[in-house]
């Protein structure tokens, strides 16, 4: 098999096209595309020489340069320093070498022709917090799975997978090379033919993350944030740029702190970490924001939190501990499961809390449950019957539980954290009430109070 070939059978439309779109569509894809894998096997295209980046293209890696570049290792060992008392842990250069040492066992395989090419893969994606998986009582995320992706494979599906994960690679390597930080968005336009779609680049970019046991940030691939945040908070550019937290009426995109930046909270007396987005502008739009977002910060990641939210969140909890932070969630199967993300950060991207020691990790421990609980729904009375199987409640924002919801609740009962000697008891005695009732609540039913919601939040912080 030459070079040609090759490539031809990587990155040949037919091949990644047609098993896309019979196997893509269906909606179970992680099932399908994903499962995990070992350390230090995955690819990029290092057949093409014209992508791997010259030398002379940053003035950072010059003087590493080996006189010899005829062959693989001294290309892999051109993007360091000579010196191994000088490599810090998991650098870039750290990064760089364990992607180039993966794609020279790629090339081995291509010289000794062999039947097939493999990659080994780890991830957490389709681990979760049941009992049953749990290494531990204490909380710790579970080992990693392993799975072997190989090149032709079985199937067509499998060299597709092949495809995708060689050419996320070679954008990565690229991207740390040049030091250039991209968007996993990014990743995807540059041939989103090939993706199919975005999810599966944020899966494999994950995956790499954990295989290589470094968060995202030290691919130098982020997530765009989705979050919004305001409040009397003032964020310090180190370039000179001053960000008000107060100044934007509809809130402004959570933002990256970076090293020499800095953060005055001095006016915060609390921190609010609202699910939906539509209380969130809700609040900002109200007669009451002035006065009450003076004492504190709003944050809304709109549903499931992103990293780029988590770790602001965190930023502030280790800037200034003392300033109490609270989740406002439904009070629904997914309410307490965003608040467990936000708590105790998700096994999916436990890799993101292996970090240097002082880089700070992305769950928030001291994160307390403001609301909905069950308890608010007595401020508004429902009839007796109004939690009966026949009788659905009148009151907004109460609701049945869906087969859905009995579904996830049951299985959050399996939680290590919900167990019966689990750490969140609160949460364990919710899900079986809601479970018996068959009933859940949105945000929303506090508005049915004197005043409404923003009254309540006001009533709830302003003591804080």
């Amino acid at each position: 098999m030459d070079v040609d070939d090759f490539e031809d059978m990587l990155f040949g439309a037919a091949a990644s096209r047609d098993c896309r779109e019979d196997t893509l569509i269906d909606g179970s894809d992680d099932d399908i595309l994903f499962s995990a894998c070992e350390d230090e096997s995955i690819l990029w295209d290092l057949l093409n020489n014209s992508t791997q980046t010259p030398a002379t293209t940053n003035a950072e890696l010059n003087e590493h340069i080996s006189t010899d570049n005829t062959g693989i290792w001294h290309k892999r060992t051109q993007h360091r320093p000579t010196d191994p008392t000088r490599w810090p842990p998991r650098d870039r250069y750290w990064v760089i070498a364990r992607i180039e040492a993966m794609l020279e066992r790629i090339v081995d395989g291509l010289l000794e022709e062999s039947e097939s090419l493999t990659i080994t893969l780890k991830s957490r994606a389709a681990l979760s917090r049941r009992r049953t998986n749990a290494v531990d009582g204490d909380g710790r995320a579970p080992e990693p799975k392993e799975r072997d992706i190989n090149f032709p494979g079985a199937s067509a599906q499998e060299a597709w997978n092949f495809t995708v994960l060689l050419r996320i690679l070679e954008l990565v390597h690229g991207g740390l090379i040049d030091n250039t930080i991209m968007t996993k968005r990014d990743i995807y336009y540059r041939h989103p033919d090939l993706f199919a779609k975005q999810a599966v680049v944020d899966r494999y970019v994950d995956d790499l993350a954990c295989t290589f046991g470094i968060t995202r940030a030290q691919l130098n691939v982020t997530a765009a944030a989705k979050g919004l945040v305001a409040g009397n908070f003032t964020l310090n550019r180190e370039s000179g740029h001053q960000m008000n937290g107060m100044n934007d009426r509809e809130g402004i995109l959570v933002p990256t702190i970076g090293d020499n930046d800095t953060l005055d909270l001095t006016a915060v007396h609390w921190v609010l970490v609202i699910e939906k987005e539509a209380t969130f502008r809700s609040l900002m739009s109200s007669s009451q924001w002035d006065a009450l977002g003076s004492h504190g910060v709003i944050l809304t990641a709109k549903g499931y939190p992103d990293v780029a939210s988590r770790k602001f969140l965190r930023q502030l909890a280790d800037h200034a501990p003392h300033i109490p932070m609270y989740a406002f969630v439904d009070l629904d199967p997914d309410g307490i499961a965003i608040l467990s993300t936000y708590k105790y950060s998700s096994y999916r991207l436990a890799h993101e809390d292996v970090t240097p020691k002082d880089t700070p990790a992305l769950s928030l421990p001291n994160i307390r449950w403001l609301g909905v609980k069950s308890h608010h729904m007595s401020r508004a009375p429902v009839g007796e019957n109004g939690t009966g199987t026949g009788v659905m409640p009148q009151l907004q924002g109460l609701m049945r539980l869906t087969a859905r919801d009995r579904t996830k609740a049951a299985r959050m009962l399996e939680w290590d954290l919900c167990a019966e000697d689990g750490p969140e008891q609160g949460w364990r005695h919710e899900l079986q009430k809601m479970l018996t009732l068959n009933v859940k609540a949105e945000m929303q039913m506090l508005d049915e109070l004197a005043g409404g919601l923003v009254s309540w939040l006001s009533n709830e912080l302003d003591p804080l």
